[in-house]
């Protein structure tokens, strides 16, 4: 059985009590306010961005029988391709355990399904991008990693805050903003504060020893007019993977305050921590030959002394997300929204550094590759041979920002009228990333000012070799927007939009110095960069009847760098431009009664992508340079059927295809060319399948999904067309929920992966299927059920 230690941090609490603190101090302060909060605050015309409230998107949505009981569905008033999930969708039909990659697994063209690590959970793939490569917002607020646009979705947001969400496949309009808008959005919408008081409880069991609680507390309208939201997610579970279990606990408070009745502020806070047992140095997941030995379910043992006992191969993270929302409507036609955010993440990680080869036989002993790399050597200060090598890893960052909307409707006489939507964001954040190497054996952890005087085993010694990483960055995003949402007939609307993005990027890595293998020495450095793009968006959407619409959208977008391209000093860096994607795309929407479908057809080329290449500066030097060009095409639809008797049947798909296109030699950068190649881990084409009964108390639904064919690689190299050996088949699982609920109390029991599949879900190295290749393999997560009680009072 897995050991896990449970520690638990006292920021979770103080978050919680100073956001508590200030909704009571405004609730004293709102004793006049009205409880009516107004419907037309920040008003959007399109779902998914610009400030748009969850609610209005879910009840245009929803309107008709079939597309209120499908899984996804789209909007009559869209302009891009999109799935709405609700609260009540996500809550039967996804693990009360999971993450928003199960929540999202079943719209179409979205790829995710969960890895065998309770740990790390898999990311995600929206038409082929890769993670990074799209945005994700919370309530309208992108978020995501400062060395990258990345996610991490077991850091935040459970599927226990997640009270709807929205896939937007393509950029959107100019006012939704972000990092990386480059592959189109996903949004998440936090729990809907009731206006009933009201205490649930939720307790849950499940496979590998899982268990959850969950507790949500609504006080109702209070008698200032607030109300307020409170609930603890904790979850604890040995984990499918041997030794590695984990534990996650989640705090949330929202406080909604009326502001007389044109206005509200609401302040909100999600605190999470988590802990958990895995190796860093190559991983997550298995070589070959350990799958081959030890089964699929590898990771991990209980043996002292071993690299891979669990012990001396751990994670502890924390991330907040805050802000406070102040909407006011200050006529019927001028609106106003001011949106302050901050949030913060710390991973700190001890691990040994090499988990490739069997227990018992180290790989990260002193007297290795790696350990010349870390600069330790044997009988040196009293290190020893056989001593484990390791590292003690930093990434730890918040950002800060402010987001301002104005909207103002005008009457254009003859000409319709329109909403001219304008606004803009900035945002700054800090970061620090450090890695320094360890003795697991001694438990030697030196400081992280590379210049103190280190004192393994009680011998002082200033050899700063030992720091593989130390360095500090920043950046500074500005964004300004508008977008005119003209209607100039019944049923048409028109948007126009522009949008101008202003990034530096900067990085500080002067107290570096890291030494390799080979006894080279990386030199200290520091370096920035600034970035700009105008991007340009049009869209329309015309509803030929009440049920029916078609839509069609072209724009451009940008993707903000990761902090991987300053790390050079040459001169190529100040000369890099944005990537950019220019989309096309156009669909359908028909909802009536019995039947929700809608399809969509799309193509995005992409341009600038930055590609690593070698440039005489004045010698040959590695660097970055924009010499890659990409495609990405498809259809996708998604349809439902909702019979009298409560079973609704529906199905979606999508298929993708994603090229990096034909490249030519280039001679000024000196880099080769090569034919069209598929981007690797982009699923050719995914599909779902299913059926939702639900009559009564009673809740039974069964689906399927499959993730289509995708290419792998070793690290950035790409795969070409055609080639069976870099092309893995790709995965599916069938799921299945039951529930009766019985007024008070609810039972429900859900299956996941019922046919117990094991497929290959990612792979990092050269050769597939090879005991000499030391990629890394991860797996499906095996059959994994569920039971779940709930008290209602």
């Amino acid at each position: 059985m897995n050991q896990i230690d449970r520690r638990r941090g006292t920021l979770t609490s103080c978050s919680m009590l100073a956001l508590l603190a200030a909704a009571t101090a405004l609730a004293g302060a709102g004793a006049a306010a009205a409880q009516d909060t107004p419907a037309n605050t920040a008003a959007s015309g399109g779902a998914g961005g610009e400030g748009t409230e969850v609610s209005g998107i879910i009840v245009t949505a929803e309107r008709e029988k079939a597309a209120a009981a499908a899984p996804t569905k789209a909007s009559l008033a869209e302009t891009q391709p999109e799935s709405i999930m609700s609260a009540k969708i996500i809550e039967q039909t996804t693990p009360e355990t999971g993450t928003w990659v199960q929540v999202l697994n079943l719209a179409p063209s979205v790829s995710g399904v969960p890895n065998n690590s309770a740990a790390e959970g898999s990311t995600l793939t929206l038409r082929g991008f890769t993670d990074g490569n799209f945005n994700m917002t919370y309530d309208g607020i992108a978020f995501g990693d400062t060395n990258g646009p990345t996610h991490h979705s077991e850091s935040y947001f459970p599927g226990s805050t997640i009270g709807a969400v929205v896939v937007d496949r393509g950029p959107g309009a100019a006012g939704d903003l972000g990092q990386a808008n480059y592959g189109g959005a996903i949004h998440f919408f936090s729990p809907t504060v009731s206006d009933q008081f009201g205490f649930v409880e939720k307790l849950t069991y499940g496979s590998f020893d899982t268990k959850q609680s969950v507790s949500t507390l609504n006080t109702g309208v209070l008698p200032t007019g607030g109300k307020l939201l409170l609930s603890l997610d904790d979850r604890n579970s040995a984990g499918e993977l041997s030794y590695s279990g984990g534990e996650d606990q989640n705090y949330l408070a929202k406080f909604i305050q009326p502001i007389t009745d044109k206005g509200t502020l609401t302040l909100f806070s999600s605190v999470h921590y988590t802990r958990f047992y895995e190796n860093d140095g190559d991983g997550p997941g298995e070589t070959w030959q350990q799958e081959e030995l030890l089964g699929k379910d590898f990771a991990l043992t209980n043996t002292p002394g071993d690299e891979h006992y669990y012990k001396d191969n751990y994670e502890g993270k924390h991330s907040d997300f805050e802000y406070a929302d102040f909407k006011y409507d200050f006529t019927p036609k001028t609106s106003v929204e001011d949106q302050l955010y901050t949030y913060d993440y710390s991973n700190k990680t001890v691990s040994a550094l090499s988990n490739t080869d069997l227990p018992g036989s180290n790989t990260s002993d002193e007297l290795g590759a790696a350990a010349a790399a870390a600069g330790v050597k044997a009988g040196e200060v009293g290190e020893k041979a056989t001593d484990l090598v390791g590292y003690n890893k930093l990434n730890q960052y918040r950002v800060y920002g402010d987001i301002v909307r104005l909207n103002q409707d005008f009457g254009l006489g003859p000409l319709g009228s329109g909403t001219l939507k304008v606004g803009g964001q900035v945002e700054w954040s800090d970061t620090k990333r450090d890695n320094l190497r360890i003795d697991l054996t001694d438990g030697f952890l030196p400081a992280y000012d590379i210049t103190a005087t280190y004192v393994p085993n009680g011998v002082a010694t200033k050899d700063d070799s030992y720091q593989k990483l130390q360095e500090d960055s920043d950046w500074q995003n500005y964004e300004v927007f508008a977008d005119f949402y003209w209607h100039p007939m019944d049923g048409l609307t028109v948007t126009p939009g522009f949008k101008f993005v202003d990034f530096h990027l900067a990085e500080d890595a002067s107290a570096e110095k890291v030494t390799t293998p080979t006894g080279s020495l990386t030199e200290p450095f520091a370096s920035s960069n600034y970035y700009s793009s105008p991007l340009y968006f049009l869209t329309a959407n015309y509803k030929i009847r009440s049920d029916l619409a078609v839509y069609a959208q072209v724009a451009t977008s940008f993707q903000y760098p990761d902090i991987a391209e300053l790390d050079s000093a040459g001169s190529q860096i100040q000369n890099l431009q944005p990537e950019k994607t220019l989309t096309y795309q156009g669909g359908v929407v028909y909802s009536h009664g019995a039947l929700a479908a809608d399809a969509d057809v799309y193509e995005v080329d992409a341009t600038n992508t930055i590609e690593a290449c070698t440039v005489d500066d004045p010698t040959p030097d590695s660097e970055f340079c924009n010499i890659g060009k990409a495609r990405f095409n498809g259809v996708e639809g998604e349809i439902a059927y909702r019979f009298d008797q409560g079973l609704t049947l529906f199905a979606n798909g999508g298929s993708n295809v994603s090229k990096q296109l034909a490249q030519a030699p280039d001679a000024a950068t000196g880099v080769a060319g090569n034919s069209a190649q598929t981007i690797i881990n982009a699923p050719r084409w995914t599909e779902a399948v299913g059926a939702i009964y639900a009559q009564g108390p009673w809740w039974l639904s069964v689906d399927y999904k499959q993730s289509g064919a995708y290419a792998v690689g070793n690290g950035d190299a790409q795969a070409p067309l055609g080639s069976k050996e870099l092309f893995l088949p790709g995965y599916d699982t069938v799921d299945g929920a039951i529930s009766y609920d019985f007024g008070r109390f609810k039972v429900k029991v859900q299956g996941f992966n019922l046919l117990d599949r094991r497929a290959i879900t990612s792979f990092s190295g050269s050769t597939l299927y090879s005991a000499t290749d030391t990629g890394y393999y991860t797996f499906q997560e095996g059959r994994d059920v569920e039971m779940t009680l709930e008290a209602k009072f």
